[in-house]
Parts: structure tokens; sequence; C-alpha cells
């Protein structure tokens, strides 16, 4: 029988909770974790490191578009979710920053990948206008969003995922869909430009996606064992298509007109999440 191990704690920034938007400060152990953490599968468990890779630098970028045009923003109450948003994304980048050394500590190269991509998110910020770079933001929030809603909803697509890991990927998916049309509703308050907000999640969806591929690939290729273990790793690439089929009516949605993310109501979700997450799960 496999022993898991690894704990968390978690304390409550109540200070922070507003209309719904609460900072929660955890920390994760991760202390015998093993490298296939996610059903003992390689190409799942990579997919994760993959995307946890690009979290710290693009919740920074994420936070930095909003505040560069906060002062534009008029509403008191959405100044208040610019404050849950900005608390909730920085303890975001810190909580996968332990997990990108936690792989790392595996053997994991993930060190490389996460400088390319402050290099890459620094061009972003001095070739995009705040226009664009605010549609980047909500472009990616509702993918992150689309993931999170679908995850709570069907956590038992986590099945098999170290119960540490799982506790993270929950309480992120949490906090993705408490906070899902902050930057969306910054960006109509202040540019309402729904032919950039199209045409930038057109772009964004081929290199978000193609991005995560390529990482995932190059993860497991320099795996000697793990990616040889192709019947797992076919398995989980159709657990993963399956994820991907699931998610496209609601990816759709963000091109019509008058789309807006709270369409999709979740208020109910992320309560009965935000209870059963109040004390940590993972022992």
């Amino acid at each position: 029988m496999t022993r898991l191990t690894g704990t968390t704690t978690i304390t409550q920034d109540t200070d922070a909770t507003v209309t719904g938007i609460t900072v929660r400060r955890r920390t994760f152990d991760y202390q015998g974790v093993s490298r296939y953490f996610f059903d003992d599968n390689p190409m799942l468990s990579y997919l994760l490191i993959a995307l946890s890779s690009t979290f710290p630098e693009g919740e920074r970028f994420f936070v930095h578009s909003v505040r560069q045009v906060r002062d534009q923003v008029q509403d008191p109450r959405l100044q208040q979710d610019i404050s849950g948003f900005i608390g909730q994304e920085a303890m975001h980048s810190r909580a996968h920053e332990g997990f990108n050394d936690f792989a790392q500590a595996l053997g994991v190269d993930v060190s490389a990948i996460v400088a390319e991509e402050k290099r890459v998110i620094e061009q972003v910020k001095a070739r995009l206008t705040p226009r664009q770079q605010l549609a980047v933001t909500c472009a990616l929030e509702h993918f992150t969003a689309m993931i999170a809603t679908h995850l709570l909803r069907h956590p038992d697509y986590l099945d098999g995922l170290h119960p540490v890991a799982r506790e993270l990927w929950l309480w992120h998916a949490l906090e993705e869909a408490e906070h899902k049309a902050v930057a969306f509703d910054v960006y109509q308050a202040v540019f309402a430009d729904e032919a950039v907000r199209k045409r930038v999640m057109r772009i964004v969806t081929m290199t978000f996606l193609s991005r995560i591929s390529y990482l995932t690939t190059r993860l497991l290729l320099t795996d000697a064992v793990g990616r040889r273990q192709i019947r797992r790793n076919l398995s989980g690439l159709r657990r993963t298509g399956k994820l991907v089929w699931a998610l496209r009516h609601d990816y759709l949605r963000y091109y019509r007109d008058g789309f807006h993310p709270g369409e999709d109501d979740t208020q109910a979700l992320t309560r009965d999440w935000a209870a059963r997450l109040a004390t940590p799960m993972a022992a």
C-alpha cells in the first residue's frame, strides 16, 4: 500500500474578505509526494507541473494589467473587488512557487521554464498597450475560470491526485471562480472594446494551448522512465481530451456580444467549496 504523506495549513485574512473574495493564506508540505503524483501517471503529472511553472509570473502579470488602469475605475465596489483579486493572485503566485520548488527537488527542471515565462511577459508588457494587456488577462482568466468551475463541479476528475496536490488545485480553483469577473469588469469599465477582447482571445487560445502542450511534452521527454509508459500517457491524454471537450461551450460563450463571466452563477458552488476547504483536508 502506498503511504501518502504531506500536509497543508491555512489562515484566512478576514480583513481582505470583500464582496465574496477572500484572501486565504495556505501553505503546502510536499514531503513524501512522489514524482508521478497524479494517479501514478507521468503525462498528467507533467501537465500540472507545466501549468504551475507558468503561474507565478502569469499571476503577477494579471495583477500588473489591472493595477496599471485601476486609477480609472470609479466604482467603489469594483475597487474592493480589485483588492481581493490582487490578494488572491499574490497567494497563488507564492503557492505555485512552492509547488515548483517541489518539482525542482524531484529533478524536474522547471527553473528554465520560469525564466522563459518571465522574459516573455516582460516582452508582452513592453509591446502591448494597457488595453491589450488587460484583454490578455481577461482571456486567460476565462480559461482558468472554466477549468476551475469544471473541477469544482466534477472533482472526480482529480481522482488519484495526491491529497496535498489535490487541495492545492481545488483551493486555486475556488479562488479563480470567486474572482473570475474582476479583470473583465475592469476592462469593461475602462475600455469596453468588444473587438479587441475577442481578437485577443483568439490569439491567447492558440498561444496558451500550444505552450502548455509543448511544455508538458518537453518535460515528459526528458524523463527516460516516464516517456516509456505509453499506455499510462495515452490514458492521461484521453482524460485531458475529455476535459477540453467538456469545456467547449463555455469557451465559445466568450465570443458572444454582451458576454459576462457572471452569467454562469457559481456563488452557491464557491460557498460550498469555501466551507469544505475551510480546514486542511490533506494529512
